[in-house]
């Protein structure tokens, strides 16, 4: 027998969201049957959402960081009971059988995992429709993709974890940050602050790179040790060499100077053998001259999410170490989704994670509230133009090449050589520029 329950959903990329009933799956015997008690709004809800990555499946209902209580229980569960807390992360399914899935890496599955929203089912454990996230009040989840939430952690501030958390807590563990460390987090948004939370219990020493000065308060209470400002080039200088990780979490294009002809900037941070490591979702291209990372010895690299066992030992850590996420507690009510997207969309100056109160809030009497109005987003076409942009760079990279070897003819006569001169260091810039 299915499971109905009540969901918020949109229909298209303006994200006016709706309240619908749906089925859910029918429970199997390794199945978790939640009652959805609070779902996190993460800035890639929005991207999925307006269908910025221009393969969103309408109508879509996002939420990916998922926290409630086990409602019922198949015959063969065995890691969960009724009354449990219980986490839903970024994925439902994957094959379990390939390289990665063995070693705990479900997120690189080989034969592709199952996202919890706006996902198509591969391998038999999350239904057979697109899969419907957590802006719902109720999920049927196989146990092995399920979180155990210690009751330590207040179940409207332990999905972000999930996500958020786990984002940060993945290159920290990879670069095994621990006492003596110094590590730099860039940006102090949702994913920044638990960051921050994160590096400094496990010992590291935590500078906070942020562009405005008027963060500082808040890098302070969330245990940072000094600040960098990344609008200042002084500041910077101050600060060469310091730093052993960058944790960048910044979603928007910024330039770390990674080239020869541009000495001073962000890169600069970095001593020795240091890293920087992307977890900010970027489309555009960067700008990078290998000679600078060779100069000192430096990686540029990127890490994402975490599996099943990563998140839990996350999860368990925060629990331990009473790391909690900033959270704004909302209505989960189609107006307040509006709200909510507009923040995000701008950027999330405020340094929290919204949570949708579903438990309280997501009942029949969203059926009878006015339409919402469609929240004033940024347009998801920019997106899909630098889609389209780094899918064709290849193409583009033959014209900067044709036209820098060709200076010469082009220009002829005496003012041959001035001309090559000058396109050798006016035409990359440019090819840049219209990448990103």
């Amino acid at each position: 027998m299915s499971l109905e329950c009540i969901c918020l959903q949109s229909r298209s990329s303006r994200c006016v969201f709706e309240p619908v009933r749906v089925a859910r799956h029918q429970p199997g015997e390794h199945d978790v049957t939640i009652d959805v008690k609070f779902c996190g709004v993460c800035h890639s809800d929005v991207h999925v959402a307006k269908n910025d990555f221009l393969e969103t499946k309408f109508p879509v209902v996002p939420g990916h960081e998922i926290a409630g209580v086990v409602a019922a229980v198949g015959a063969r569960v065995t890691k969960f009971r009724v009354g449990d807390h219980v986490g839903v992360g970024f994925f439902v399914d994957s094959c379990l059988e390939c390289a990665p899935c063995k070693r705990g890496d479900e997120h690189f599955c080989s034969a592709t995992f199952t996202p919890t929203f706006n996902g198509k089912p591969a391998h038999g454990r999350a239904g057979a429709g697109v899969t419907k996230g957590g802006y719902s009040t109720a999920m049927v989840v196989d146990e092995r993709f399920a979180i155990a939430l210690p009751k330590a952690l207040p179940l409207e501030r332990a999905g972000p974890l999930l996500c958020a958390g786990v984002t940060m807590y993945a290159p920290l563990v990879k670069w095994r940050v621990g006492p003596g460390s110094r590590v730099g987090i860039n940006g102090l948004g949702g994913l920044g602050t638990i960051g921050v939370k994160l590096a400094k219990a496990l010992g590291a020493h935590v500078t906070v790179i942020t562009r405005s000065a008027r963060k500082e308060r808040q890098a302070r209470a969330a245990g940072a040790d000094a600040i960098v400002l990344s609008s200042d080039a002084a500041s910077i200088k101050a600060a060469a060499r310091s730093l052993d990780l960058v944790v960048d979490t910044v979603s928007v294009r910024h330039d770390l100077k990674v080239s020869a002809l541009a000495p001073g900037g962000l890169i600069d941070l970095l001593a020795v053998d240091g890293v920087w490591c992307y977890c900010g979702l970027i489309l555009d291209m960067l700008d990078v001259q290998p000679v600078r990372l060779l100069q000192h010895q430096l990686s540029l690299t990127a890490t994402q999410i975490g599996g099943i066992a990563l998140t839990q030992r996350c999860v368990d850590f925060c629990a331990k170490h009473a790391i909690l996420p900033e959270v704004e507690v909302v209505e989960a009510t189609p107006a307040q989704l509006s709200a909510v997207y507009e923040k995000l969309d701008g950027g999330n100056d405020a340094g929290v994670r919204y949570v949708l109160d579903i438990g309280n809030t997501l009942n029949a009497s969203v059926f009878e509230q006015p339409r919402a109005r469609a929240p004033k987003l940024v347009s998801g076409w920019r997106v899909g133009a630098q889609i389209a942009l780094i899918l064709n760079r290849a193409a583009l990279a033959r014209i900067e090449e044709f036209v820098l070897e060709h200076t010469a003819a082009i220009a002829g006569g005496v003012g041959a050589a001035l001309f090559a001169a000058v396109a050798a260091f006016v035409i990359p810039p440019l090819a840049s520029r219209i990448r990103g």
